[in-house]
């Protein structure tokens, strides 16, 4: 099974840490996909026959597991939106990507598009690669042109995502409703 477990940062891991982590956890025999690096959390994407077993490690060796999210199950929305942005303060990028894709594939509403590509460059910074962060929120920029997508303040997010750029540091979104 394919799951995010979210553990607290107690050791303030840094996203330059993350090869050496994803290959100390590695060598533990825990099936490690990726590690992304937030301010407050780290996200393990594993893959686990276990997941009782492999969070319990993790916990150990990193800091105590916050949650654990199946991502061999699709996850539905009430409101994708809304989830989007409770997920995107939450640092919890990759997550809030898959949140909308669904409503992307339906209608291909570039502003959702832009949505999904800005949070895809966050979880590159998570990561450490700059580049692709600042390539994928420069493409983001491009593609958000409304003032507004459903709940969310494309303008306020704008101005977020241009001043991401400089400080290298998430933003907040927000709801206009």
């Amino acid at each position: 099974m394919r799951v995010l477990i979210y553990l607290s940062n107690t050791r303030g891991y840094e996203p330059k840490d993350r090869v050496n982590l994803m290959k100390q956890l590695r060598s533990m025999g825990i099936r490690v996909i990726n590690v992304r690096v937030a301010t407050r959390h780290l996200e393990v994407d594993a893959s686990t026959d276990n997941v009782d077993e492999a969070a319990h490690t993790l916990g150990l060796l990193i800091g105590p597991v916050l949650e654990v999210v199946n991502l061999t199950m699709e996850h539905r929305y009430d409101n994708p939106f809304r989830a989007y942005v409770d997920l995107f303060n939450g640092e919890r990028f990759w997550e809030a990507h898959e949140a909308l894709e669904p409503i992307w594939r339906v209608g291909r509403d570039v502003n959702v598009q832009g949505l999904i590509v800005a949070a895809a460059a966050f979880v590159k910074l998570q990561e450490g690669y700059i580049e692709p962060f600042l390539r994928l929120a420069n493409r983001a920029l491009s593609m958000l042109t409304a003032s507004a997508v459903d709940c969310i303040d494309l303008v306020s997010f704008r101005a977020g995502l241009k001043d991401a750029l400089g400080v290298m540091r998430p933003f907040r979104a927000r709801c206009i409703n």
